[in-house]
């Protein structure tokens, strides 16, 4: 999947949110939601990684599932498809291998914050 795929689902989730003709106070409100996004990944995705190092399956599963939805809820479907995986094996006791699972997620996120980012931009700019 390309950015341009990820930009499709990003935007066709804001039109879920705010309406085909999306008025001032939505693209205010999908402005910041998908700031605070991009501001709360990093430190989350950073705790995920202590997560997978420490072992704590039960910490793990709830941490991800929370980024999961997360992700979901802005339309960034292959970032939150990382932290499913990540749920669900945290779910069947197993740690998935942290460099590994981070790297999948640094590449998600590169291109994910982004073009948030610039969506966010575009929003505010009418």
């Amino acid at each position: 999947m390309d950015v341009r795929t990820r930009e499709e689902e990003i935007r066709a989730r804001l039109a879920d949110i705010g309406g085909a003709e999306p008025g001032d106070g939505e693209r205010a409100l999908m402005a910041r939601l998908l700031r605070s996004f991009v501001g709360k990944v990093p430190g989350g995705v950073e705790r995920l990684g202590e997560l997978l190092r420490g072992g704590d399956h039960g910490a793990l599963r709830d941490h991800a599932h929370s980024l999961k939805g997360s992700a979901a809820n802005i339309g960034a479907g292959q970032l939150a498809a990382v932290f499913h995986e990540v749920e669900e094996s945290a779910r069947d006791g197993i740690v998935p291998d942290a460099d590994l699972t981070l790297g999948r997620i640094a590449c998600e996120q590169a291109m994910v914050l982004g073009l948030l980012e610039q969506i966010a931009a575009e929003l505010d700019a009418g």
